[in-house]
């Protein structure tokens, strides 16, 4: 068993080989030493997704160090007998080793799950993405593309008809059909899926046959295209059933590029190339999410090669990188993540409109931009961001006037208010920073400000503590949303009476007559007309401490192609080698 110690899933244990079953060949000529290809397949028990059969593995080796581990396994185990159509069935056309290797990617934040169906945050897509496809996606133009959909058409008012692509099977083998996709629908719409609020407009999904599928809104909804681009995706119904919504979110299939190898919570998720990729070749060998808390460490990794890409790099890093010959900084246009915060309106202290506005005029956005971000950002003053159709260029960022905030505060009769701000730590970049900054500008103007800083999942549970009124959430709390394109839902979720993520219990009967107007018009010009009555209405209302949007700030690594998106989407096909 000397093979064991020799071949080692990267960061696991070692791998269980069954006996005589490595052999180790290489693939190119010795001369050729700059593009070593060194193959082994061996058998691995129990590690299928059904966990009922041996599955193949094969490992590709680019380097003198893996050559000659490989050429040691191989000598060793030369008289062993090897089944040739083992070998051709394989390997095949996947020999080649992928143009990119491993991209290793340092996140900031872990998942809840991989069941694409059950979370539509930002962070879990970058994930998904990869794993799954989506019904139809966007590309780096923003412009809304086929992918497992190929055309789609509005066939009644409240009906959109999806022209499903033939011929594509998921990565355990089951054929991709329409009731893999309403399958999704059903599972987002349940109520443990964060998804269900992208969901909500959605009454029903109907198959019409095997590569056709009917999606019913309630009532007209115009940019609900927009919504479900790289949001929705597909689920494998037979292996969904046989293990369960809460397996499937630890062993996830889906049909895309990379699949599943491992999670090992807290730390990393390991994906490998799917060599029977209906889109093609994947560009890449292997993916790691490889979870990083800390924005400096993050930065780190990418400097010193440990990290291909490095997330949510904070602003003050970005000078480590300026006379870097092994990594660099790529930057948004536009910001993608608005940070805002909520004022619990449930709660006799933000029940006055005129306390509400002066947190807002407490507050020196255009400080925290130019000192914490370090000019990555634009101060806000509405729900929308730049980003986003519903953005009205009309209404400018909130004004910072404390003499104005403390006028306001002696008017209501409020002195010496005890308030506690609530952030977490990793959806807002630099959460402690931020908090203590927005404490200090509340404390100037006679706020008394205690702050509470929670872990991500924990903070998340809060919010969604619809039962108890969100009692153990802070009365302001700091957080984000997905911005960009199509997330016009996100925010009527945010801002509607019924809306599934209105966790500041905002209710106006004014805004939701906006928002019907809008969801109902697919006339553009009065479409807008309600969206800017609406942005002004809120503003005109400030249920938000109105705050920034930051622009995405990534560490990017030398060696690949790649900038940062629009959608801020990782997409490892989207990446290349950089040119020498």
């Amino acid at each position: 068993m000397k093979i064991r110690s020799l071949f080692r899933r990267a960061n696991s244990r070692p791998l269980w080989l069954a006996p005589l079953s490595v052999a180790c060949a290489p693939s190119l000529p010795q001369t050729q030493q700059h593009i070593y290809l060194y193959i082994c397949i061996y058998s691995l028990t129990s590690i299928s997704v059904n966990g009922s059969h041996r599955s193949t593995i094969v490992l590709i080796s680019t380097t003198r160090e893996g050559y000659m581990k490989a050429h040691h396994a191989y000598s060793l185990l030369k008289s062993a007998p090897l089944v040739a159509s083992l070998m051709m069935g394989s390997v095949g056309t996947s020999a080649l080793a992928a143009e990119l290797g491993t991209i290793t990617i340092a996140t900031q934040l872990d998942l809840l799950t991989l069941n694409s169906s059950k979370n539509v945050t930002g962070w879990h897509r970058w994930v998904y993405r990869n794993i799954y496809d989506p019904l139809i996606t966007l590309d780096e133009n923003n412009e809304i593309k086929p992918a497992l959909a190929t055309s789609w058409e509005r066939i009644a008012d409240n009906t959109w008809r999806f022209k499903l692509r033939e011929g594509i099977k998921f990565q355990n083998g089951e054929p991709f059909k329409a009731e893999a996709v309403k399958l999704w629908i059903d599972e987002g719409k349940k109520a443990d899926s964060q998804a269900r609020g992208s969901l909500a407009l959605i009454t029903e999904a109907k198959v019409v046959d095997d590569h056709t599928l009917d999606i019913v809104t309630d009532g007209p909804v115009a940019y609900f295209i927009d919504t479900i681009a790289d949001r929705m995706s597909a689920l494998p119904p037979a292996y969904y059933k046989q293990v369960g919504a809460q397996e499937f979110g630890l062993k996830p299939v889906g049909t895309g590029p990379y699949k599943f190898v491992s999670w090992r919570r807290g730390d990393r998720i390991v994906l490998e190339s799917n060599p029977e990729y209906w889109g093609g070749a994947p560009k890449a060998d292997g993916v790691v999410f490889w979870v990083v808390p800390d924005a400096s460490a993050r930065a780190a990794a990418v400097l010193n090669g440990e990290a291909t890409l490095g997330t949510a790099i904070a602003p003050l890093e970005a000078p480590r990188f300026e006379s870097s010959a092994t990594a660099r900084i790529s930057a948004s246009e536009g910001g993608n993540r608005p940070i805002w915060g909520g004022m619990m309106m449930n709660r006799p202290i933000f029940q006055d409109r005129r306390v509400r506005e002066a947190v807002n005029l407490a507050v020196n956005r255009q400080a925290i931009v130019d000192r914490l971000l370090r000019g990555y950002g634009k101060p806000m003053g509405q729900l929308c961001a730049t980003s986003m159709y519903c953005y009205d260029p009309a209404i400018g960022p909130m004004p910072y006037d404390p003499a104005k905030a403390k006028s306001l505060l002696q008017e209501a009769g409020v002195k010496d208010m005890s308030i506690t701000l609530h952030a977490p730590q990793g959806p807002v970049a630099q959460a402690n920073e931020l908090t203590q900054i927005i404490a200090a500008n509340l404390k100037q103007v006679g706020f008394n400000v205690s702050i509470r800083i929670d872990e991500a999942s924990q903070f998340s549970a809060k919010l969604y503590d619809f039962d108890n009124k969100g009692k153990d959430v802070g009365d302001l709390f700091i957080y984000f949303y997905q911005g960009g394109p199509g997330s016009e839902t996100t925010i009527r979720s945010l801002t509607n009476s019924k809306g599934n993520w209105n966790w500041q219990y905002y209710h106006d009967a004014q805004v939701d007559a906006y928002w019907d107007q809008a969801q109902k018009s697919f006339d553009q010009g009065p479409r807008q007309e309600a969206l800017q009555k609406l942005s002004a209405k809120v503003r005109a209302d400030v249920p938000w401490l109105f705050l920034y949007e930051p622009l995405s700030v990534w560490a990017v690594s030398n060696k690949i192609a790649w900038k940062a998106r629009a959608d801020d989407q990782i997409i490892i096909q989207d990446m290349g080698p950089a040119e020498k």
